[in-house]
């Protein structure tokens, strides 16, 4: 329980708190179980403070110092923690729902167990931190920095990343693409060290092309190997190919970091409509003019074993580390026959 002679200095003040904290600086204060729900604290000293199971919802911690607080099965979901100082803070366990932790700067933090649905972790510093078994889902980790964080048993789903969310050195056994853990990551047994890494980091830079009536594969492939010609000399790369199960495509390209994306993407674009003209002009000539049989062509070519039958009639792919239907693959050679979902190429 809290003690009621800290919750009576707390209540005159963030300032009048301050000073009390700066000339008594060896008690830690207790706040345990207190309700300061939608208590506006902004600069608030809470380091080393007991707030165990203590009720911060909605409450504005924004610029404050907890560090090494003890906020463990404390409720402070919708809070507001804006660039905040959390080193080293105990958060197990504790309901973050909607928390907005965006720049905060958070060190080697306990979040063992929590749950950070829709919560906002943006251009935080969240390195060293421990997430193992915590409820990622939903979050937006926009330029979040996971240095040596550690996702052993996290729930992913739908998770919102970039290319400039670090995740260097992330130590993970395992992870959960679904909530209830559900979709395991592997399937079974453990990542190899650096796989995490590999599988979830997004390129420093994509072209995300956009396909939302199918896509003909043929006239893709050519479109290209026409930039791969055109760009020679730069590594050019197929990232994903997703699935959205409307009809629609994304297809997302790996580009060099100084390369114009606006003009990659017009040129393919470009070019695979030129192809389209002339696969359409051949398929017309080939197929007698019948619309209903060039319809029925185009829906095949939606199937994602088409494009995987036209790259190997083309070149060997080495799909080891990618991902298909959620899966990673490791092997030399795959049984293409009846896959669907996303292609991942994490090689």
């Amino acid at each position: 329980m809290a003690n009621e002679e800290h919750l009576a200095i707390l209540r005159q003040g963030v300032n009048l708190w301050n000073a009390w904290r700066k000339e008594n600086d060896e008690i830690q204060p207790n706040l345990s179980q207190a309700d300061l729900s939608g208590v506006k604290l902004m600069w608030v000293d809470f380091s080393y403070a007991n707030l165990g199971e203590t009720n911060l919802s909605r409450a504005d911690l924004s610029y404050g110092n907890l560090t090494k607080a003890d906020l463990s099965r404390a409720n402070l979901s919708r809070a507001f923690i804006v660039e905040a100082n959390l080193s080293s803070v105990n958060l197990s366990c504790a309901n973050l729902q909607e928390a907005n932790f965006s720049k905060a700067f958070i060190v080697g933090a306990n979040f063992n167990e929590a749950d950070l649905s829709s919560a906002n972790l943006s251009c935080a510093d969240l390195s060293e931190s421990n997430f193992s078994r915590t409820e990622l889902y939903i979050i937006r980790a926009l330029g979040t920095n996971f240095t040596g964080a550690n996702f052993t048993g996290a729930c992913l789903e739908n998770w919102h990343t970039n290319s400039d969310t670090n995740l260097t050195n992330v130590i993970c056994d395992y992870v959960y693409l679904q909530r209830g853990q559900q979709e395991r990551r592997p399937s079974n047994g453990s990542f190899a060290s650096g796989e995490f890494t590999k599988l979830f980091q997004k390129a420093q830079k994509t072209v995300d092309l956009i396909f939302s009536n199918g896509i003909d594969w043929q006239a893709f492939l050519t479109s290209f190997q026409r930039l791969q010609v055109e760009c020679s000399g730069k590594e050019l790369t197929i990232q994903a190919i997703e699935n959205k199960n409307d009809g629609a495509f994304v297809i997302r390209v790996n580009v060099p970091a100084d390369a114009n994306k606006a003009e990659i993407e017009k040129y393919l674009k470009r070019e695979y409509e030129l192809a389209l003209i002339a696969l359409e002009e051949k398929y017309q000539l080939q197929l007698q003019g019948k619309d209903e049989q060039i319809e029925i062509y185009r829906k095949q070519s939606t199937d994602l074993t088409e494009i995987v039958k036209l790259l190997a009639g083309r070149a060997t792919y080495d799909l080891r580390n990618s991902q298909i239907g959620g899966s990673l693959i490791n092997a030399e050679t795959v049984n293409t026959d009846k896959i669907n979902g996303n292609i991942h190429n994490n090689a």
